[in-house]
């Protein structure tokens, strides 16, 4: 802004601003910031974020690759490591117990996850239930095990089920019928086995479920009440659609856990590769040469397969899963 002298009054006054015209090309953009300045300006920013990154990097993208070499060579972690190539999955493509261990961990995952799902859906409509009085003592004593020790609950387990000296042997006995070995059959391991897992997992999905019915608008069941429904067909119709994106998250997260299962029975003291209750995952710490009363030799490429083979059957059993809701995701609340 120029002045411009009044020589009468000799006085200055502002001149008004002498609008720029406009180039033939339009008038000029404003201009911004230079990269290296921008880049600068977020640099707090990616500061913040770069733990995850790096501790995700370090500990996920780094053992899988060192997963994924291994899977290659045969190395008993001490001596010389040796280039195989794809033998050692087409070693476990011919190894009998590792297929032995694949049929225990789904019957497992079977008999765990599938009942706890449906029992926790029932358990969480009741105690969602306003008539119900002491709702808060019942979440309590269902969450409790969730926070036990899994050595508590081994030890209790144990005492219940033990072939010489248990309780439920006591009762079997009592009643007149014969006691059972049930650590030494297969299905006497894998029932101790997902009884364990549901007795600590129940409580978690009951409060889990619980969570998801608390979004469903309470003027569904209103509607529900007047056109003449009862508490079933309330579940049937409006929780149990409403609820499918829970109930598939929840399988997700059960899938993941239910086919890794390797807590349980290797608190349970079962060890060995032909006794019944071996896990894939129980398969292999056998075979990383970590329990001292395993009857195979250490390989930690062997073992490396058999993790990537644990990885592959998690990934088709989640992508069904998936594949499952997208099919059954058209269906409406009715």
């Amino acid at each position: 802004m120029t002045k411009v002298v009044d020589t009468s009054m000799g006085a200055s006054v502002p001149a008004r601003p002498t609008a720029r015209r406009p180039t033939a090309d339009g008038p000029r953009p404003a201009p911004g910031p230079s990269r290296p300045r921008r880049w600068r300006s977020y640099l707090a920013s990616y500061l913040a974020i770069s733990p995850f990154f790096v501790l995700f990097a370090v500990f996920g993208v780094f053992p899988l690759g060192i997963a994924a070499y291994l899977s290659l060579h045969t190395w008993d972690g001490i001596g010389t490591m040796h280039y195989v190539g794809f033998e050692q999955f087409h070693r476990l493509l011919e190894d009998s117990q590792f297929w032995q261990s694949l049929v225990t961990t789904v019957e497992i995952f079977a008999m765990s996850q599938a009942p706890m799902v449906v029992a926790a859906l029932v358990a969480a409509f009741v105690l969602s239930s306003d008539r119900l009085r002491f709702r808060g003592v019942y979440q309590t004593v269902y969450f409790l095990p969730q926070v036990t020790s899994i050595v508590v609950i081994a030890i209790v387990f144990q005492s219940l089920f033990g072939g010489n000296f248990g309780m439920i042997n006591r009762l079997l006995v009592a009643v007149g019928l014969p006691s059972v070995d049930w650590m030494a059959s297969t299905w006497g391991a894998n029932t101790v086995i997902a009884l364990m897992i549901i007795w600590r997992g129940f409580g978690y999905l009951v409060i889990f479920f619980m969570a998801g019915m608390a979004t469903i608008p309470p003027e569904l069941y209103e509607a529900a009440e007047l056109d003449g429904a009862g508490g079933l067909r309330k579940l049937w119709s409006i929780t149990l659609p409403m609820m499918r994106p829970t109930v598939v998250f929840a399988l997700l997260t059960g899938i993941v856990g239910g086919l890794q299962v390797f807590t349980e029975p290797q608190i349970l003291d079962v060890s060995g590769t032909s006794v019944p209750g071996m896990t894939m995952m129980l398969l292999q710490y056998q075979y990383l040469g970590q329990s001292p009363s395993a009857s195979v030799g250490a390989d930690l490429g062997y073992a490396s397969a058999i993790g990537w083979a644990v990885f592959a059957l998690v990934t088709l059993a989640s992508l069904g899963t998936l594949l499952m809701r997208r099919v059954t995701g058209h269906k409406e609340v009715i």
